[in-house]
């Protein structure tokens, strides 16, 4: 079968997208397929962390809900310090906006788009690949799965039991102004939000996003963001709330991100980290690594190329971030009151959600320095409630 497309990738969000935006504009045929027509809902803090918006080569303050000026960091809404982040800071999406600004990005750089339409299965005939979807057969160099955290490419090419994934669950609420300017543009992070992990508080333009997340397994995760959201005044009466679940990729255990033709990328090769449960950010990344190996092997075929790019630029941070939240997590009060409250930590911290620092030097700079933070100055609680 002849190729129609250099690449086919399966999946319109982030890690599809923005790949589909690089390859076409670098003059590959890119055709992207997705089983939901756009925009569609995605469940989703929305957070943007610094570092992910300056991975992107365009402007996104069109779907900006709002610019993240600054942090509150609490435990169980008490003995609050406030942090100013100012050019660190990054910004609050809608994620049906984002992913369809991003499609669009890719779709205008000379990407194809087909919607409504199901990855069914593959199979590599020479050097091309012959995909069957619910359409019909659509043929391609390559095959890109980056259709999410329950992957049918992934399963379909590597298997069931390949990514370990943490469940999530997150309200829309939507509150009256005098209590939305009480946060205004500050993200929460309240890291005793449930039991072993934390919760947040994401401001939007006309609600708040507000999300229970853990490495360590809950049977009650539900009741966990009930507790958390019961704690705060300004979720109290709220005017309308919506809840939703979803689960974030952890761990890929076999390592397993391609064969014969077929990469992973994003949440489908398991790509978040541990500690907040970032996607976006490794979703872009792994875009960004993929397009690096097709440039460097695409005419003489390569099947350890993206993956030793992901083994150097992308596996290091996972597996640190992995580290640092069993260990931070396991004692968060002691995580809270020694590190999150120590000038010296919270401003490492602060530097890696920027871009700053990786997990691996923000992981061993933490703990070479125990000594000296340990007894350092803390941040003072603003004596802020909200």
């Amino acid at each position: 079968m002849s190729a129609s497309s250099d690449v086919l990738i399966v999946g319109a969000g982030p890690a599809g997208s923005f790949l589909a935006y690089l390859l076409a504009r670098a003059g590959y045929t890119v055709t992207i397929i997705d089983k939901a027509t756009f925009p569609r809902d995605k469940v989703c803090g929305g957070g943007l962390s610094r570092k992910s918006i300056e991975l992107l080569p365009f402007d996104i303050s069109p779907v900006v809900r709002r610019r993240v000026t600054g942090a509150f960091l609490t435990y169980q809404n008490r003995d609050t310090a406030v942090m100013d982040l100012g050019e660190r800071g990054g910004a609050a999406v809608i994620r049906s906006e984002f992913d369809r600004f991003l499609l669009e990005k890719a779709i205008s750089a000379g990407a194809r788009f087909i919607g409504s339409t199901s990855f069914v299965s593959v199979r590599k005939t020479g050097d091309t690949v012959a995909v069957t979807t619910s359409r019909g057969i659509l043929g391609a160099r390559y095959l890109v799965g980056a259709d999410g955290v329950f992957s049918a490419v992934r399963q379909h090419v590597f298997g069931r039991d390949v990514v370990t994934y943490m469940p999530a669950v997150e309200a829309l609420v939507t509150v009256t102004p005098d209590k939305a300017d009480r946060i205004a543009n500050r993200v929460l992070f309240d890291f005793g939000g449930m039991p072993y992990g934390y919760g947040w508080i994401f401001p939007k333009h006309d609600h708040l996003n507000v999300g229970v997340f853990s490495i360590y397994r809950t049977q009650s995760i539900k009741a966990d963001l009930a507790r958390f959201m019961a704690r705060y005044d300004i979720l109290d009466s709220p005017l309308h709330v919506r809840h939703l679940g979803f689960s974030i990729p952890v761990k890929n255990r076999h390592r397993a991100f391609e064969r014969d033709h077929v990469l992973l990328l994003g949440d489908a090769a398991g790509f978040a980290e541990s500690f907040y449960g970032e996607g976006i950010y490794f979703a872009l990344e792994s875009a960004l690594v993929a397009a690096e190996a097709f440039a460097a092997t695409f005419d003489r075929p390569n099947e350890r190329a993206y993956t030793e790019l992901v083994k150097t630029r992308i596996q290091p941070e996972l597996t640190y971030s992995e580290a640092s939240a069993r260990l931070f997590f396991s004692h968060p009060i002691f995580g809270f009151y020694r590190m999150v409250r120590n000038a010296h930590v919270s401003a490492r911290f602060a530097e890696l959600i920027a871009g700053g620092i990786g997990q691996k030097a923000c992981f061993y700079k933490t703990l070479l320095t125990i000594p000296y933070w340990l007894f350092s100055r803390r941040l003072p609680a603003a004596g802020v409630r909200l």
